[in-house]
C-alpha cells in the first residue's frame, strides 16, 4: 500500500502563489488572503491533512469576506491539486482498493438484497396469511364494534331523552321559579308602592293636620287679639265715660258751690240791714269747704272712686288679655 504524502507549508504557499500570479495581477483581497492564510499555516501545529487544509482556508475566508468566491475557490482547487499531484499514486490504490470494495459490497449487497428478497416473500405470504386473520378478527372486532356502537346509541338516545326530560322539567321548575319570583317582587312592589302612599297621605294628613292647627293656633291668636283689642277698646271706653262723668260730677259740683256762694251772697246782700254782731252770728265757709256730695260716700266722691276703681280693673284686665 503506497503511504500519502503530505504537504508542506512550502508547497501550500507556492501552490498559491502560482495560482495568484498567473494572471500577472494580484488584487487586493487575493493578497490579504495570502496573507492571512500563510500566518494560519504558520500557526498550525503538524503535518497539514487535507482537512486541515480546508479548516484553514475556510478560516482564512471569514477573515477576508470581500474576496470573490470564485477566486477562493480557485485558490483551495490549486493548493487541493497540488495535494493530488503528489499522491496521484497512492491516490489511484486508494480508487482500485475502493473498487474492490465497492465490488465486494455490491456482492454482499446482492446477497442481502436476495436474502431480503425471500425474507420478504415469506413475510409476504405471512403478511397476507395475517391480513387475512386480521380481516377476519376486524369483521368480526366491527361486528362487536357495530353492535356496542348500536347499544351506545340507544343509551346515548335514552340519556339525551332523559336528559332532554329533565332539562324540560328543569326549565318548567326554572320558569316556575322565575315566575313565582316575579309575583313575589311585583307583590313586594305594590306592597312598597302602598307603604309607600300610606306614608305619603300620613304625611299628608300630617301636613293638614299641621297647617290646621296653624290655622286654628292663628285664629285663637287673631280672636285673642280681637278680644283683647275690644276689651281694650271697652275698658277706654269705660275709662271715657267715667272721665266724662267725672268732669260731669266736677261740673255739677263747681255748679252747686258757685249756686251756694251766689246765694251766700244774695243772703248777705240782702241783710245789709242787720248789725254787724248779727251778722256774726251766721259764720263763713272755710275757704277750703269741700261740697258735701264729694265726702258722701253715697255723693260725687263716691262715684270718683267707683269710677277709678272700673278703670283700674279694666287696665289690669286688658294686661292679662294682652299676655294671653
Amino acid at each position: 500500500m503506497v503511504e500519502e504524502k503530505q504537504l508542506n507549508l512550502t508547497e501550500i504557499l507556492t501552490a498559491l502563489q502560482d495560482f495568484m500570479t498567473q494572471d500577472g495581477a494580484i488584487s487586493g483581497e487575493q493578497r490579504e488572503f495570502y496573507r492571512v492564510f500563510s500566518q494560519l499555516l504558520r500557526e498550525h501545529e503538524g503535518e497539514f491533512t487535507v482537512e486541515d487544509i480546508e479548516n484553514i482556508l475556510m478560516a482564512g475566508r471569514k477573515e477576508v469576506p470581500d474576496l470573490v468566491d470564485e477566486e477562493f475557490f480557485k485558490m483551495g482547487e490549486a493548493i487541493l491539486n497540488r495535494y493530488r499531484n503528489k499522491n496521484e499514486d497512492a491516490i489511484n490504490e486508494r480508487i482500485r482498493a475502493l473498487a474492490e470494495e465497492e465490488a465486494r459490497k455490491r456482492a454482499l449487497a446482492e446477497a442481502e438484497r436476495l436474502r431480503r428478497e425471500e425474507e420478504e416473500r415469506i413475510a409476504e405470504e405471512a403478511r397476507l396469511a395475517e391480513e387475512a386473520r386480521l380481516e377476519e378478527e376486524r369483521l368480526a372486532e366491527e361486528a362487536r364494534l357495530a353492535e356496542e356502537a348500536r347499544l351506545a346509541e340507544e343509551a346515548r338516545l335514552a340519556e339525551e331523552a332523559r336528559l332532554a326530560e329533565e332539562a324540560r322539567i328543569a326549565e318548567e321548575a326554572r320558569l316556575a321559579e322565575e315566575a313565582r319570583l316575579a309575583e313575589e317582587a311585583r307583590l313586594a312592589e305594590e306592597a312598597r308602592l302602598a307603604e309607600e302612599a300610606r306614608i305619603a297621605e300620613e304625611a299628608r294628613l300630617a301636613e293638614e293636620a299641621r297647617l290646621a292647627e296653624e290655622a286654628r293656633l292663628a285664629e285663637e291668636a287673631r280672636l285673642a287679639e280681637e278680644a283683647r283689642l275690644a276689651e281694650e277698646a271697652r275698658l277706654a271706653e269705660e275709662a271715657r265715660l267715667a272721665e266724662e262723668a267725672r268732669l260731669a260730677e266736677e261740673a255739677r259740683i263747681q255748679a252747686e258751690l258757685e249756686a251756694g256762694a251766689a246765694a251766700k251772697q244774695a243772703y248777705w246782700d240782702a241783710q245789709g240791714d242787720i248789725s254787724e254782731d248779727e251778722a256774726k252770728i251766721v259764720p263763713d265757709l272755710p275757704s277750703d269747704a269741700t261740697h258735701p256730695a264729694l265726702d258722701d260716700g253715697r255723693g260725687g266722691g263716691g262715684m270718683v272712686k267707683l269710677l277709678l276703681g272700673v278703670i283700674v280693673l279694666g287696665a289690669a284686665a286688658g294686661a292679662i288679655i294682652t299676655f294671653l
